[in-house]
């Protein structure tokens, strides 16, 4: 947090005024700001870096 203002600056993938709120599904990156973009499987991503978690069938950089 900063030391005059006391405003946290969450890493990637926390949100809330203390970071202790994960991103919530389909929410990336810094203050949960981005969007996953999975087109197959579960449509989930890593909330620090969204990187798509793929379901069995499902390959590539977006599940496709």
């Amino acid at each position: 947090c900063h030391h005059v203002t006391g405003e946290c600056s969450c890493p990637p993938g926390w949100t809330g005024h203390d970071c202790k709120h994960p991103c919530s599904s389909g929410r990336w990156g810094r203050d949960c700001a981005n969007s996953c973009a999975c087109d197959g499987g579960d449509g989930g991503c890593d909330p620090a870096t969204g990187t798509c978690s793929c379901q069995p069938g499902f390959t590539g950089q977006h599940c496709q």
